[in-house]
């Protein structure tokens, strides 16, 4: 019998203790945002990644075949992303999140300054010149964020080709 008396007293003593704590500001806090990602700010998904190329800045004169273009520079070959409607420092965060999705490394841009010789023969009547593509990826990034009661909310999706961070070039006659 003593033993419930001491339990009843137990009991009553944390009953005391948490009904407040919970009908306090913390259940506010609970009612207001079921889950803690609410306050996170905005993230992204990426998906849909292929490996892609971008013409670079590098590009022969035109040549009607038949004949050779021969390409034979010093000179810095640069590509930039393609990602609209974005702030710079937006566009920052994306491509560092990017490349750790992606398990490659990507950016804004890729400038190198190099020795470039290329060859390629033009077929007869044709008029072609020599392009320089970069390797790059292309993928589709969503940017979200969780609103109460713990759902995601698409802000955006967009499509992105970022250069790769490597020294990978592709040489093509274009026309």
């Amino acid at each position: 019998m003593r033993l419930r008396s001491i339990t009843a007293v137990v009991l009553l003593a944390c009953t005391s203790a948490v009904v407040p704590a919970v009908t306090g500001v913390g259940a506010q806090a609970l009612a207001l945002y079921p889950c803690p990602e609410v306050r996170d700010p905005p993230d992204y998904t990426f998906s849909n990644p292929s490996r892609s190329w971008l013409p670079t800045n590098l590009r022969s004169d035109y040549l009607r075949g038949p004949g050779t273009i021969t390409y034979n520079k010093t000179a810095t070959s640069t590509v930039n992303a393609s990602i609209t409607g974005t702030t710079s420092a937006e566009a920052g965060v994306i491509f560092a999140k990017a490349s750790v999705s992606l398990a490659v490394s990507v950016g804004a841009s890729y400038a190198k300054s190099d020795s470039w010789s290329y060859a390629a023969t033009v077929p007869a009547g044709k008029l072609l010149r020599l392009q320089q593509y970069k390797e790059a990826r292309t993928f589709t990034v969503r940017k979200y964020h969780i609103v109460p009661p713990c759902t995601t909310k698409y802000l955006w999706t967009k499509k992105v080709s970022a250069p790769v961070k490597n020294a990978s070039y592709l040489w093509q006659l274009v026309g």
